[in-house]
């Protein structure tokens, strides 16, 4: 790809040179809409009218329509809120300053769908249709969120945006002769890249789907495939090696054995470890340090060398984390159980145990709640456990170890790639709609 044969300054220090023949225009000079949307109230059975929302709006500006809101809207509603091909949706109001901003072009599968839009979002139509796409990679792109961001900051750290702000928005403007060969090539461009991510993401669930299985086998049948096997006596488990227990977690686990008294020191620092930070790969976020004063009621649960913790709530995201070196003054929520292991167990091969299929899938099946299912600690405490020598627990673990370091380094190569992708995605956009590259 080859610069444009001249160029001249932009006038904006941020954007530096820009091809001949383009022109630096602020947003609202190009749009003949620019107005927020309705929710009307709440349907009565099944009729109603799809309302979207920045929920069905990804990270990257596609969309993902799968339970769309059903509202009853009135006639000047549907009016103001109808969509039409080349519209463009911008989150202005979210919780997290992540989402703001995040752009959704219009197209024929969107407006087959007769649909309307929400008021937690801004509609931008431009007055030339063929400019549509040409924005949305302009505003999907840190050239456009940038600007968001530092527009719409607010004095309490989160963003908001409102069709003022996004107005005053700096495009940098090609001929209209361009627009539709730009549009046509970021289109072609991003699609194939979009592939080969969506590719590695799959093969990271095939790598996660192996690495689950191959924990599942060893916890369950061992490792000889030779090895005389017995009835477990537990229908969904099937037979396992003779020599191996089947006993109730709280035969090889104490559960919740240590916890903060109301008594503890106000300015008492604490590394605290909410729901949020585990999911089914383990601590995915660094614990947050505060005091005792400042910190929840449910941040109670005290950790120790080798504890396991496992999510009693929503338990169908899978929390689970093992702690083989902790700080002396890291606390967890009372939304998970502790588990710490007693002398007839390994607190690694508990760990992985808890991770296994059979494990996970009997805490489902004993949690009570639609929305929430949650577990008690003594309907925990009777979850079956197996337990072979400790000899073959160590085996085991360190089978497991060797096994599944071997898959996470794969998944963590592949999660670079995607990464690479990501930013060449990102880098292509931003040097085609600012003139840096020619589309040929």
């Amino acid at each position: 790809m080859k610069p444009y044969p001249k160029y001249k300054d932009s006038g904006i220090e941020w954007l530096g040179q820009i091809p001949e023949g383009w022109e630096v225009k602020r947003l609202k000079f190009l749009l003949s809409k620019n107005d927020g949307g309705v929710w009307g109230d709440e349907p009565i059975g099944d009729e109603g009218n799809i309302v979207l929302r920045s929920t069905e709006v990804n990270m990257d500006g596609s969309w993902s329509v799968q339970e769309p809101a059903i509202r009853i809207l009135s006639k000047s509603e549907k009016k103001k809120a109808f969509l039409a091909i080349n519209d463009l949706l911008v989150t202005k109001s979210s919780g997290s300053n992540e989402h703001i901003g995040k752009t959704a072009y219009v197209d024929n599968k969107i407006c087959e769908l007769n649909a309307y839009f929400s008021n937690f979002m801004q509609r931008l139509r431009p007055v030339k249709k063929d400019f549509g796409k040409f924005f949305y990679y302009t505003l999907n792109n840190h050239i456009g969120r940038e600007q968001m961001n530092f527009l719409g900051q607010t004095t309490t750290g989160l963003i908001n945006l409102n069709g003022s702000i996004l107005g005053e928005i700096n495009i940098a403007c090609p001929p209209k002769e361009d627009i539709t060969n730009i549009a046509a090539f970021l289109d072609h461009k991003t699609a194939r890249i979009d592939e080969l991510i969506k590719k590695n993401e799959q093969l990271i669930e095939l790598l996660k789907e192996k690495r689950q299985a191959v924990i599942s086998q060893a916890v369950t049948k061992g490792l000889d495939p030779n090895a005389k096997m017995k009835d477990s006596g537990i229908e969904w488990m099937g037979e396992v090696p003779e020599g191996w227990e089947v006993r109730p977690l709280k035969y090889v686990a104490s559960i919740n054995s240590e916890a903060l008294s109301e008594n503890v020191a106000s300015d008492y620092e604490m590394k605290y470890v909410d729901i949020s930070n585990v999911n089914e790969e383990g601590l995915v976020n660094e614990p947050e340090l505060m005091v005792f004063s400042d910190a929840p009621s449910r941040a109670r649960r005290i950790i120790r060398k080798d504890d396991v913790i496992v999510s009693t709530v929503r338990t169908y995201l899978k929390a689970i984390s093992y702690f083989p070196n902790p700080d002396s003054n890291l606390i967890v929520s009372t939304g998970f159980a502790v588990l710490r292991a007693l002398n007839k167990i390994v607190s690694k091969f508990l760990y992985y145990f808890v991770r296994s299929d059979f494990f996970v899938e009997s805490i489902m099946a004993n949690s009570v709640g639609v929305s929430y299912p949650a577990i008690n600690s003594s309907v925990l405490a009777s979850v079956s456990i197996l337990l072979p020598t400790i000899n073959e627990q160590v085996l085991i673990t360190d089978f497991l170890d060797r096994e599944t370091r071997k898959i996470n380094d794969g998944i963590k190569k592949i999660q670079s790639q995607i990464a690479t992708l990501k930013e060449y995605r990102q880098a292509l956009i931003s040097n085609v709609v600012t003139g840096k590259v020619r589309v040929a």
